[in-house]
């Protein structure tokens, strides 16, 4: 019996590099509980796959809001960038409907306006998804609406493209109040 409980527990502490990857495909399964099995035996929340991202990238970019507040609970680096420069608050900004997910991730004071290599800030993100909901919410949190890409493009200049009349409307209304870092 001893023997077991031994093989057993160095079993488990020589997989731990391996059990990393893991945390990767119980996201991509939506398999809540595995997510928790994995924090719970010291899974590192920050580590990254091969795309550079992190636990919290992947949950929030596919809108798994009670995986991203177990890692949430566990400090993760809000604004940890991955190969193409994106956090998680520019990934959940580019889908609609993330309304509480980005309730969560705000929560944990990331950088409103940090931009990927493309230079697109999580505004932006919503504002190419066409998600006005998402802009406004980043504006009331204090996210630049002035903020350009490197196509030298604004969030209001993707508003026009897709002639969105109801983002428009958000934007206009915080340019015409002056209010353009949505304070």
């Amino acid at each position: 019996m001893k023997k077991t409980i031994i093989l057993s527990g160095l079993s488990l502490l020589f997989s731990l590099p391996l059990l990393a990857q893991n945390i990767f495909t119980a996201i991509e399964a939506k398999d809540v509980a595995s997510v928790k099995f994995l924090l719970s035996k010291g899974i590192d929340a920050n580590t990254k796959d091969e795309q550079g991202a992190t636990p919290l990238m992947n949950a929030a970019k596919t809108g798994q809001e009670r995986i991203v507040l177990l890692l949430l609970q566990r400090n993760v680096d809000v604004d940890a960038q991955d190969k193409d420069g994106n956090t998680a608050l520019i990934l959940a900004s580019a889908q609609k409907g993330q309304e509480d997910m980005l309730n969560l991730i705000v929560h944990h004071y990331p950088k409103l306006d940090a931009k990927n290599n493309e230079g697109t800030t999580a505004i932006i993100a919503a504002a190419k998804a066409g998600n006005a909901a998402t802009v406004a919410y980043l504006m009331k949190y204090g996210a630049s609406t002035q903020a350009k890409d490197k196509q030298h493009k604004a969030a209001i200049d993707y508003a026009r493209e897709q002639n969105n009349t109801e983002l428009l409307a958000v934007l206009n209304n915080s340019e015409a109040t002056g209010n353009t870092t949505g304070k």
